[in-house]
């Protein structure tokens, strides 16, 4: 069988702080994710999600594999239900797809996979069947897999479009959240210490984690939008990780450890027991060094903010 072959990237995300917004979700008959969403700031990456889709014709049965990073058992729920969302709200037929993706950041660590895979996946998919939707409605089932999965809330909103650092100032899907672009002076980058995985479903699933989450967001929120520069939204970004206290004693060393090494800001990733830090160029190494250092054996990543939106790319 002939295969129609598509590739998708879309960054990689770190949330400094957010507020939930979500009035109506579990309501009977709730079915619109337009509203649905989270404010906050944080920034993209330059690492992300590269996605395969080949679409296959020819078959009885419809099936779609997904692998990633070479593992055909992983359990990608989040971008399954995003392609199924896709291929149901446009009535498509189709045999079966072969999906393959590369995450080029650790899983569950808070830098936004979930969203960025699901969304580099429909943008593959529905150029692999040549729809016509525009690229907001495609991102639109990323953006509503992510609440369904309880995986993310506004993450596909801020990258689908948009690459740097920014605030999100009105939740909702692709096309109806707003974002604030904050500039980045040149010479910085990432440097995060990664100590396990966390399931933002926990967070979101809490009814006091999400007051808590509000309480401290929503202004975070508002300072940024009124001063969108970096040094607020880091500053925002710390007092927010401070204040909600979800830290373990061994995330606090870290943050510690690099502000002491150079670090112009650091704080642990929204959501996820890892830290980041953004360091000038010159001085990235011996920080990385440093957090590797550590006595929790802490896995290190370096990176650059910005990047690229999401986009489909030539196979």
């Amino acid at each position: 069988m002939e295969a129609r072959i598509s590739e998708a990237f879309a960054p990689a995300a770190i949330s400094n702080f957010f507020a939930i917004h979500d009035d109506g979700l579990g309501s009977p008959g709730f079915f619109d994710f337009s509203h649905v969403g989270a404010t906050g700031g944080g920034f993209t990456l330059s690492k992300g999600v590269l996605t395969r889709v080949a679409v296959f014709d020819g078959s009885n049965e419809r099936r779609i594999r997904i692998k990633v990073n070479g593992d055909p058992n992983y359990r990608a729920t989040n971008t399954r239900r995003a392609i199924e969302l896709l291929v149901e709200s446009a009535g498509l037929n189709f045999s079966s797809a072969e999906v393959e993706q590369w995450v080029e950041v650790p899983i569950g660590y808070g830098f936004g996979t979930s969203a960025a895979s699901a969304l580099s996946a429909v943008l593959a998919m529905s150029s692999a069947l040549g729809l016509s939707l525009s690229r907001k409605r495609v991102a639109y089932h990323a953006h509503a897999a992510d609440i369904i999965c309880q995986t993310g809330l506004g993450t596909v909103s801020s990258i689908w479009n948009h690459a740097g650092a920014g605030v999100i100032v009105r939740a909702g899907a692709p096309g109806v959240a707003k974002v604030v672009n904050v500039a980045v002076p040149e010479g910085l980058r990432v440097v995060a210490g990664l100590l396990a995985p966390f399931r933002k479903s926990e967070v979101l699933s809490s009814r006091l984690l999400r007051r808590r989450v509000n309480r401290y967001g929503e202004p975070a929120v508002s300072s940024v939008a009124r001063n969108p520069t970096l040094d607020n939204l880091t500053r925002q970004g710390e007092r927010f990780a401070e204040m909600l206290n979800l830290a373990t004693p061994e995330i606090r060393r870290l943050v510690r450890l690099s502000l002491e090494h150079g670090a112009v800001s650091a704080s642990q990733n929204m959501i996820g027991q890892a830290v980041h830090a953004l360091v000038r160029e010159d001085k990235a190494e011996a920080l990385a060094e440093a957090i590797r250092s550590d006595p929790s054996s802490p896995r290190v990543m370096v990176t650059d903010i910005g990047g690229s939106p999401a986009t489909t790319l030539e196979p």
